[in-house]
C-alpha cells in the first residue's frame, strides 16, 4: 500500500514512519508489560497511533488502535494474576479500541485536510518577474513562461480566454457589437 504523504527528508519517509510507529508501540507494551497490572497509561497509545494514521492514513491507525489494547488484555488474561474478572479487562479493552479508533479517525481527517489546504494554496507569492511587452513570467531557472502556463504550474488553475470591452473597442471597433 502507498503511503499518503511523500517527505524528503530521510528520517522522514512514509517506511520510515511505519517503523517508528511500531517501534513506539513495542516499546509501550514492553513498558505496559514491566509496569504491571495497577499501572495503566493507554494514553501513551495515542503517540504511535496518531503517527501512523497521520502519515499511513486511517486503516493503519485503526490496526494500531485496536492491536494495543488487544495485548494489554492478553497480559491481563493470561500473563498477570489480576484481582478484576476477565470481563472487566474485556470492558476497558473495549473502551480503549472505541477512544483510540475515534481518535485515529479524528487524525486522519485532520491529516486529509491538512493536505487538502496544503495544495489549494499553491505558493505565488514575492514579486513575479513579467515582460512588459508580452506578459511572459521569467521562473526560477530564469525561462519565460506564458502567464497562463506559469500560474496554471503553480496552482492548478486553468484559464479561459475572452476579450474585455476596451479591448474589443480598440482592437475590433468597427466590427464589434455595440
Amino acid at each position: 500500500m502507498k503511503p499518503i504523504v511523500e517527505s524528503t527528508s530521510p528520517l522522514m519517509k512514509p517506511s520510515l514512519i511505519l517503523f517508528y510507529g511500531f517501534s513506539a508501540s513495542l516499546l509501550l507494551v514492553i513498558a505496559d508489560y514491566f509496569a504491571g497490572p495497577f499501572i495503566q497509561f493507554p494514553i501513551s497509545y495515542l503517540l504511535p497511533v496518531a503517527l501512523v494514521a497521520w502519515f499511513h492514513g486511517r486503516r493503519w491507525g485503526l490496526i494500531f488502535a485496536v492491536v494495543l489494547p488487544l495485548v494489554r488484555f492478553y497480559f491481563s488474561a493470561v500473563l498477570w494474576t489480576v484481582p478484576w474478572t476477565l470481563a472487566d479487562a474485556g470492558i476497558n479493552a473495549v473502551i480503549r479500541i472505541v477512544v483510540l479508533s475515534s481518535f485515529a479517525t479524528v487524525i486522519d481527517r485532520t491529516a486529509i485536510q491538512s493536505r487538502t489546504m496544503s495544495k489549494q494554496m499553491s505558493l505565488l507569492e514575492g514579486l513575479l518577474p513579467i515582460c512588459s511587452h508580452c506578459k511572459k513570467i521569467r521562473d526560477e531557472n530564469n525561462n519565460w513562461q506564458e502567464l497562463e502556463k506559469y500560474i496554471h504550474d503553480r496552482s492548478g488553475a486553468t484559464f479561459t480566454h475572452g476579450i474585455c470591452p476596451e479591448c474589443m473597442k480598440e482592437y475590433w471597433g468597427d466590427i464589434a457589437p455595440r
